[in-house]
């Protein structure tokens, strides 16, 4: 092995223990996120928009940025923040706010109609069902795969979850 391949090995695991490291110190709800977010990097099926989620939110979650005096930094504030000063910015985010509303909406009916409960839908697509509870309420915007798994589980189109999915 020569000295620059040394070197570079040397690097990287001066990397992985600055991620292990940063891993072991997080609250056991954070690991459990870090871990999701490690599966979404690994499923070959994620596309290139989720991936940049997962790897921006490992990010956040190891390595938090302070904010107003805080560790990290909440999505609906920074949205609001950045729509404040960009009136593009502003139209992106009232359509997602609008998207995200109607999809909390489709999702609450069709559970309805098809007479589940949340516990049941979550158990369908391998999630807790406080993370059914969080789509419903608008306290999280599910990812693309996650529209996916609970329109399979609903037997519907995506489309009829979150209209103009991709």
């Amino acid at each position: 092995m020569s000295i620059v391949d040394r070197e570079l090995e040397r690097l990287e695991v001066l990397r992985a223990a600055k991620f292990v490291r940063a891993y072991l110190e997080c609250s056991d709800t954070i690991q459990a996120g870090v871990r999701d977010m490690l599966d979404i990097l690994d499923d070959p099926t994620t596309d290139d928009n989720d991936r940049q989620v997962a790897i921006a939110t490992l990010a956040d979650a190891l390595f938090p940025n302070p904010y107003k005096g805080q560790l990290g930094m909440d999505l609906e504030e920074s949205e609001r923040d950045a729509a404040t000063k960009n009136d593009e910015l502003r139209h992106v985010v009232d359509e997602m706010d609008r998207e995200e509303a109607t999809f909390a909406e489709r999702l609450r009916d069709l559970i309805s109609r098809k007479r589940l409960t949340q516990e049941q839908l979550a158990a369908r697509i391998g999630v807790g069902q406080s993370a059914i509870s969080n789509m419903l309420n608008r306290q999280c915007r599910p990812q693309k795969r996650t529209v996916l798994r609970l329109a399979e589980a609903l037997a519907v189109k995506p489309e009829e979850l979150w209209p103009g999915l991709q």
